[in-house]
């Protein structure tokens, strides 16, 4: 049996996640961390859209041209936004079947999952599903950060992990001229939430430090916990 089989067919229960997130919470830590955009009925993707915090938060955006895509059944029932367009099916299936096209693309929590080869095919097929001048928003764990081997071995299904400096090389060779990384620290802004951040920020300086010392500073060394990278089309 292939492991995908297994445990992606109910993913969520793993991690003991059946709820529906707190949507206010999300969005606040969505507004923390993404670039605004202006809101319009430019088609939206979603890859790998889970319980659809993030279309509910686009949606709040002004948003209306919205679609998900997962492979649980469970997850999709939870999405919820009137207007939306669902689809249960793996990632690289729809993208390949699929002739639309958008102008943005979010994919949270799923690159890493791809070994390296699936990451090329995957980068590839988002960029024939963008429209000239269209996005491509890849959210991960960063490879740099303090305790990041806690991520990458805490879920059997990881696969690859990325520096800041490795996800601009893999994005610029698929064929995305405009790339831009940025290392973040996503927290509810709750006191607890700010507490996290605000202990964790000098540790993540002082890693970042040390990269630069032991490689006399050629390269970039952010190393806050999360990789957030935008990857713009050519317009023509």
């Amino acid at each position: 049996m292939n492991y995908r089989d297994l445990l992606y067919s109910d993913y969520s229960t793993h991690f003991n996640r059946e709820e529906r997130p707190d949507d206010a919470l999300a969005f606040a830590i969505f507004d923390s961390i993404y670039p605004p955009v202006p809101p319009g009925v430019l088609p939206v993707l979603d890859l790998a859209s889970g319980k659809g915090s993030w279309l509910r938060w686009m949606k709040s955006k002004g948003f209306t041209n919205l679609s998900g895509v997962d492979l649980s059944v469970y997850d999709l029932e939870q999405t919820r936004i009137p207007g939306a367009t669902l689809h249960r099916e793996d990632l690289f299936g729809f993208l390949n079947r699929t002739e639309n096209t958008y102008a943005l693309i979010h994919a949270k929590d799923v690159i890493e999952h791809m070994t390296k080869n699936e990451v090329v095919e995957f980068l590839t097929a988002c960029l024939k599903r963008l429209v000239p001048g269209g996005q491509l928003w890849i959210s991960t764990f960063n490879a740099l950060a303090p305790m990041a081997s806690q991520t990458w071995f805490a879920d059997f299904t990881h696969e690859t992990s990325f520096a800041p400096d490795s996800m601009r090389q893999v994005m610029h060779a698929c064929g995305f001229p405009e790339v831009e990384v940025r290392c973040v620290h996503p927290v509810p802004p709750t006191l607890k939430g700010k507490i996290r951040r605000a202990l964790l920020a000098p540790v993540s300086a002082g890693a970042a430090f040390i990269a630069k010392l032991r490689y006399g500073g050629q390269g970039d060394f952010s190393c806050a916990p999360t990789l957030l990278a935008m990857a713009t089309k050519a317009k023509v």
